[in-house]
């Protein structure tokens, strides 16, 4: 980058008619390449070191050549630093931030070479007896502009966190949080689309229900249905994807029908007919997931049906949790949550209640409640009636694109534990320092820096932020959600495969993996990216997830577009956007993936939406 800005300074100098600043030129611009590419070549950038010889082969080509030599430089630099500079603003936001160096340099120098003829006429320049006072002088006035200049453009005024990040929705006005597939008869699909509602909190009243134990009592989507001749089936409780351990009695009961008398006919699709009438107990239901239909009959004959997913765990499951989630995977080995819990089931903690207020936003919105925001009316458009698909989707765009629940990236924690992001365009004393708090939550700004305290052991208090750590690793999910809402890639993949695994998904169907040793801009080798393998519905693939920073999510039958993150550059954040050709999610996918449930072979590349069998993407 300061290569193609110091080419426009060179051209500016062989534009001066001097042969001694020609040979100075040469002796100086010489040493200068050398001594970049021994240091880029000492941290094996080998990339980066190529481009350092095209540019040292063009500026000695320049040199042989005494007329438009510098206008020769000025092409080259203008042809590829402008196209660059364009290309990284338009894909990589650093901006003007990261291409403030070489902007300022060419920028400069095109200014020296197009009024090289009329500075002679500058004072103290003027006169052909002594020139070298006011080319010193001037010298040093330019070198005092451009610094300016480019401390300007890198020190205009920034937070490390999220824009808007109070935006984010606060788990504590969803009622109380101290406490701690097979076959389908009629799949019923989305009800309703949320178009036109702004992104803001539920109200208060519909908040509180969430965790109310008579939240099955209701289906707002079918109450609001259109009229029809005949009944209407409406499945009042239980609710769906509700999980019931194994022997605990489950209510049924519909709405009733207006009118005249009416037939109700409920099956599962475990265990075949579970009865007749508008309310009834079953305490028999077999382990697993059932698709609960219950269709209507009225005296003429007519029909109609609704359905509902539930799972019946075992009765160890999430046993050690007082009061017991809503919403859990039946098929996982866990049984309790932080501090006591396995560190899986931490990390992916499935059993926590107070992150059942999500899911239920999910069901609400599959259901047929409307949700504010773009997230709700994009997965029933994308879900083709599939409520499982349709949750799935929700939950990947509200941790992705639409930063309903985590927002933005914790440069914090890269700084904290030393990692390539912060240290390697700002310097390794930024390793270990508090830095970058602004812009996040209060909980943020109280967080303490122990980099030798990772993962699940930096998490000691959810009520005293300063006993805990913003070094790097796996938070319990709770804290990572509902308390710092916000997180590196790790965390966004951790929080994504928790709600997933909560909201239906089972143990080989939502996955955490990452890409091993690839390159960041201005930020070099890096120890690894995670995301997701998510297997939606109805597809025989699975789709590369990415929500990091508020990322693409998922792109149907494809890899992301894009995931965000925040870099530290000469000493101030860069918000940066990393393309889909910057990452080897196919290439250099790890061997391995995990959840909840442990560790798993990561499945063949061409298992993998937009992966061929030797890791390119294709699309």
């Amino acid at each position: 980058i300061i290569l193609l800005g110091l080419l426009g300074v060179f051209a500016s100098v062989l534009a001066w008619p001097s042969s001694r600043a020609e040979r100075a030129l040469f002796f100086l611009g010489g040493l200068f390449y050398i001594a970049v590419f021994l240091l880029l070549a000492a941290y094996q950038e080998w990339n980066a070191c190529s481009a350092v010889i095209m540019m040292a082969a063009v500026a000695w080509l320049a040199l042989r050549r005494s007329q438009d030599a510098a206008r020769l430089l000025f092409l080259f630099a203008g042809l590829f630093g402008f196209a660059l500079t364009q290309a990284a603003i338009t894909l990589l936001p650093y901006g003007w931030k990261t291409w403030s160096v070489s902007g300022v340099l060419f920028l400069f120098g095109s200014v020296l070479l197009s009024l090289s003829h009329h500075l002679y006429r500058l004072p103290f320049l003027s006169s052909s007896r002594n020139r070298w006072p006011g080319i010193l002088l001037y010298s040093f006035l330019a070198l005092a502009i451009i610094a300016l200049s480019v401390a300007a453009l890198v020190h205009l005024p920034g937070q490390a966190g999220p824009a808007g990040s109070s935006d984010i929705l606060d788990s504590s006005q969803y009622g109380d949080s101290s406490g701690y597939g097979q076959e389908e008869i009629e799949d019923c699909g989305c009800q309703a689309g949320s178009e036109g509602y702004k992104q803001s909190s539920l109200p208060q009243n519909e908040s509180q229900s969430i965790n109310q134990e008579d939240k099955d009592q209701k289906r707002p989507g079918n109450q609001d249905a259109p009229s029809k001749t005949g009944p209407v089936a409406a499945i009042l409780s239980p609710e769906d994807v509700r999980t019931f351990p194994k022997g605990e009695p489950v209510q049924f009961s519909a709405r009733a029908c207006t009118g005249e008398p009416c037939r109700f006919l409920w099956h599962s699709s475990l265990d075949g007919s579970i009865g007749t009438g508008q309310s009834l107990q079953k305490s028999n239901l077999s382990p697993g997931w059932h698709n609960i239909t219950l269709r209507v009959i009225d005296s003429s004959g007519s029909s109609d049906l609704d359905c509902a997913e539930i799972a019946i765990a075992e009765p160890w499951v999430c046993s050690k949790v007082n009061p017991r989630p809503r919403y859990y995977p039946p098929d996982t080995p866990c049984q309790d949550i932080w501090p006591n819990a396995t560190e899986l089931c931490q990390e992916v903690e499935v059993c926590h209640p107070d992150l059942d207020w999500i899911v239920a936003e999910a069901v609400d919105c599959c259901d047929g409640s409307p949700l504010p925001g773009r997230a709700c009316s994009d997965a029933c458009n994308r879900s083709e009636g599939n409520r499982k698909k349709c949750r799935g989707i929700y939950l990947i765009d509200s941790f992705g694109p639409e930063a309903r629940y985590m927002k933005g990236y914790a440069l914090f924690k890269a700084c904290c534990s030393g990692y390539p992001e912060c240290t390697r365009m700002c310097g390794s004393y930024m390793s270990g320092k508090k830095v970058f708090m602004e812009g996040y939550n209060q909980n943020v700004s109280n967080l303490s820096c122990r980099p030798e305290e990772r993962g699940i052991e930096a998490w000691h208090s959810d009520t005293n932020m300063s006993q805990n750590s913003a070094s790097m690793g796996l938070l319990p999910a709770h804290a990572t959600i509902n308390i710092l809402q916000t997180g590196v890639c790790s965390d966004y993949s951790a929080a994504l495969t928790t709600m997933l695994r909560k909201a239906g998904y089972s143990q080989s169907e939502a996955f955490m993996t990452s890409s091993y040793a690839f390159d960041l801009p201005l930020v070099g080798d890096h120890p690894g990216h995670a995301f997701n393998l998510v297997l939606l519905p109805g597809d025989d693939k699975y789709h590369i997830v990415d929500t990091t920073g508020n990322g693409d999510g998922i792109n149907l039958g494809g890899v992301p577009g894009y995931f965000r993150f925040t870099g530290c550059f000469l000493g101030m954040p860069s918000h940066t956007r990393i393309m889909d050709w910057w990452m080897g999610y196919c290439k250099m996918i790890s061997e391995h993936c995990y959840n909840d449930a442990g560790y798993f072979k990561t499945p063949v590349k061409d298992r993998i939406w937009a992966c061929s069998k030797d890791g390119q993407i294709v699309e």
